[in-house]
C-alpha cells in the first residue's frame, strides 16, 4: 500500500510539472522572439511539439527570424517598462560605458548596410528616440532624425522591431550592423 501511494504521488507530480512547463507562455500571451539581438512582437497562437507558433503582428516588420515553431528560450514575456539599464559605446570611445535609458530617450546610432548591387557598405548615422522598452532590456525605436537615404535603410531593417540596449558589440540584422551609439 505504501508503495502505491509513492507510485500515485510521482504520476501527479510529473503531470503538474508537465503542465506547468506547458503553460509558461499561456496561448494569447504577448512575446517577444529574439534574433540575434532584434526582437519580434507578437502572440502566443498555439502549441507545437513543445514548442511555440507565434503569429506575429502586422506592424512588426521586417521579421527576419520567422520559423513556424519557436523554442521556448528564444521567447521572452511582453512587458512594458519606463528605464532600463544598458551599454553603450560611443563613437569616440574603444569602451563601452554603463548607462540608464528612459522612454523618450534620444540617441545617435552610426551603422553600416549593404545595399543590393554595391560591392562597398556604407555608413550612416540616423537619431532615434526610445517609443518603448520592454522588461528584458529591449527598445523600440522611431527615427526622428538624420539623412532621408539613412532614415529609409534604417526603418527598412530595423522597422518596428526591438533592439536590445546593449550596444558594447555589434549588433546584425541582416544587411544592417549597429556599430556605435551616443546617448543624447
Amino acid at each position: 500500500m505504501n508503495q502505491q501511494k509513492k507510485i500515485f504521488l510521482g504520476i501527479v507530480l510529473c503531470l503538474f510539472s508537465i503542465t506547468g512547463q506547458a503553460d509558461h507562455f499561456p496561448v494569447g500571451s504577448a512575446v517577444l522572439a529574439d534574433c540575434n539581438g532584434f526582437f519580434t512582437k507578437g502572440k502566443i497562437k498555439r502549441l507545437y511539439q513543445e514548442k511555440y507558433v507565434v503569429r506575429f503582428d502586422k506592424d512588426a516588420r521586417p521579421a527576419h527570424c520567422t520559423p513556424f515553431s519557436w523554442d521556448g528560450r528564444f521567447l521572452v514575456a511582453y512587458q512594458t517598462v519606463t528605464k532600463a539599464t544598458g551599454k553603450v559605446k560611443p563613437k569616440s570611445s574603444f569602451f563601452s560605458t554603463t548607462v540608464e535609458f528612459e522612454v523618450g530617450d534620444k540617441l545617435d546610432i552610426y551603422y553600416r548596410a549593404a545595399e543590393r548591387g554595391k560591392f562597398l557598405d556604407h555608413k550612416f548615422t540616423v537619431r532615434v528616440e526610445i517609443v518603448e522598452i520592454n522588461a528584458n532590456g529591449a527598445a523600440q525605436l522611431k527615427v526622428v532624425g538624420g539623412e532621408v537615404k539613412a532614415q529609409q535603410v534604417f526603418t527598412r531593417w530595423v522597422g518596428t522591431n526591438y533592439v536590445l540596449l546593449d550596444f558594447s558589440s555589434h549588433l546584425v540584422a541582416d544587411k544592417l550592423t549597429i556599430l556605435n551609439v551616443d546617448k543624447l
